[in-house]
């Protein structure tokens, strides 16, 4: 018997997202619970560590965004045939993170002089690793190996966030491979049908990948 899911996390993309998107791109069946951010204080208590997304798997709960994809994508087989295959894959998704991470803390930081800092350092991060996984997507077709692997999915969160916080910049013109990337994955029916049904996005809502299906 397959196992049963059930995911827990905020009414948006964020660090739920990635686990939504492997569920959705094989086809297995997952309870989607979203909430809202009041709700957050009373949900928290229930959580193994006060943090979200929390993944419940056959009745336990298990938290932590990257090593739930990693679980789902060897559940998957989106993960590497050995072990170099899985250091490129990982290294891809570790600076797709290390570039997300930069551009939440220009988000929420208050100070606008510190924000134009994290904003140059955020285009610096963009220049050098968006740049590498250009140039690696044009060699292999995806972003770490030549075939679909989970990292790919992690750069489809990865591009839709940063349209959305640097909205009317479009982050990925200067990287056609990736664009050209993130058409392909669209095609994905499974990946279609749940961004089509998916709630819209009500923290994000400059840019949803639904409007390039």
């Amino acid at each position: 018997m397959a196992p049963s899911y059930k995911l827990l996390y905020f009414n948006f993309t964020g660090r739920g997202e990635p686990l939504r998107l492997l569920l959705a791109y094989g086809g297995i069946p997952f309870e989607d619970n979203r909430f809202e951010w009041d709700d957050w204080p009373k949900i928290k208590p229930t959580t193994p560590i006060g943090q979200v997304p929390v993944l419940e798997i056959d009745g336990v709960k298990y938290t932590q965004t990257t090593p739930l994809c990693r679980y789902l994508a060897r559940v998957l087989k989106l993960d590497g045939k050995d072990m170099l295959e899985d250091l490129a894959i990982e290294t891809a998704v570790e600076m797709l993170w290390d570039i997300l991470k930069t551009a939440y803390e220009r988000k929420f930081e208050p100070e606008e002089e510190r924000k134009k800092q994290i904003l140059d350092k955020l285009h610096g991060q963009m220049t050098v690793l968006l740049g590498k996984l250009d140039e690696d997507t044009k060699k292999n077709g995806y972003i770490a190996l030549n075939r679909i692997t989970w990292a790919d999915l992690i750069f489809l969160c990865v591009y839709e966030d940063l349209q959305n916080f640097l909205a009317g910049e479009d982050p990925f013109k200067k990287y056609p491979n990736l664009e050209n990337l993130k058409n392909k994955l669209l095609k994905n029916k499974n990946l279609q049908e749940y961004l089509l049904k998916r709630p819209s996005n009500t923290v994000n809502t400059a840019y949803d990948l639904k409007s390039d299906i």
